[in-house]
């Protein structure tokens, strides 16, 4: 399946299911998001991305993948992105687990990386 596709069903069904829960408060995906998850993780992808490069003062790459999980470094244009693998929080959003290789100063971090915040598609490959 491709990225995209797997993207649009996995959003169509979360909006499908959030339309149809009766009696949630609105709120209740933001305190989902706010919570720190840690699955376990796996280097399944052998692709490389990177930072849109709109994100000047760089994307933060987390030790999970919530916005709620602590930030460990920040990636910005000068960084590769090694892929691993994706997952799918809580609240839907994509996630992918990533090793940043600064390509001038040899810096490294890994972690978990918002897929929005990438300039291609993320990681093919569920963790």
């Amino acid at each position: 399946m491709s990225v995209k596709v797997r993207q649009f069903v996995v959003m169509g069904l979360s909006a499908l299911l959030t339309g149809m829960s009766i009696g949630v408060a609105p709120s209740a995906s933001a305190a989902a998001e706010a919570t720190c998850t840690h699955p376990s993780w796996s280097n399944k992808d052998s692709g490389v991305d990177s930072v849109r490069y709109a994100l000047l003062e760089g994307a933060p790459i987390r030790t999970g993948p919530n916005e709620g999980c602590g930030v460990v470094g920040m990636a910005d244009w000068n960084y590769y992105i090694y892929l691993h693998c994706y997952t799918i929080n809580s609240a839907g959003h994509f996630w992918d687990h990533v090793r940043a290789y600064n390509r001038f100063t040899g810096d490294e971090i890994s972690g978990w990386i918002y897929e929005n915040n990438l300039d291609g598609i993320g990681s093919t490959k569920a963790c």
